[in-house]
C-alpha cells in the first residue's frame, strides 16, 4: 500500500524531481570544478613559495659560510696555554652535561 501511493507520488512530481536532480548534478559538478581551479592556485603559490624560500635558504647559508670565513681569517691562532684552557673548559662542560657536550672518552660503542 505504502510503496504504491509512493510510486504514484513520484510519477505525479515527476517534473519536481528532474528539477532536485538537476540542481544536485549542476551543484556538485561547480563544486568538483571550483575544487580542482582553486587546488591549482593553491598549488601553484606554494611551488613558488617553495622555490623561493630554497633560493632563500640556499644564499643564507652560503652567506653565513663566508661570514665564517671572513671571522676566522681575521681572528689570530690560538697560542698553547688558550688551546689548554679551551681543553679543560670543554672537559668541565661534558662533565656537567655530558647530553649537551658529550666526551669521547665516555662513549660506549653501540651493539
Amino acid at each position: 500500500m505504502f510503496s504504491s501511493r509512493f510510486v504514484k507520488l513520484v510519477l505525479e512530481n515527476k517534473n519536481a524531481w528532474v528539477g532536485g536532480l538537476a540542481v544536485v548534478v549542476l551543484g556538485t559538478s561547480f563544486k568538483v570544478t571550483y575544487f580542482n581551479f582553486s587546488r591549482g592556485l593553491l598549488v601553484d603559490h606554494m611551488e613558488r613559495r617553495h622555490l623561493a624560500a630554497t633560493e632563500h635558504l640556499k644564499d643564507a647559508r652560503q652567506f653565513a659560510q663566508t661570514k665564517a670565513k671572513e671571522r676566522e681569517n681575521r681572528l689570530p691562532p690560538l697560542t698553547e696555554e688558550q688551546r689548554e684552557q679551551l681543553r679543560e673548559y670543554l672537559r668541565l662542560l661534558a662533565e656537567r652535561e655530558p647530553e649537551v657536550y658529550p666526551n669521547p672518552k665516555n662513549f660506549r660503542p653501540r651493539n
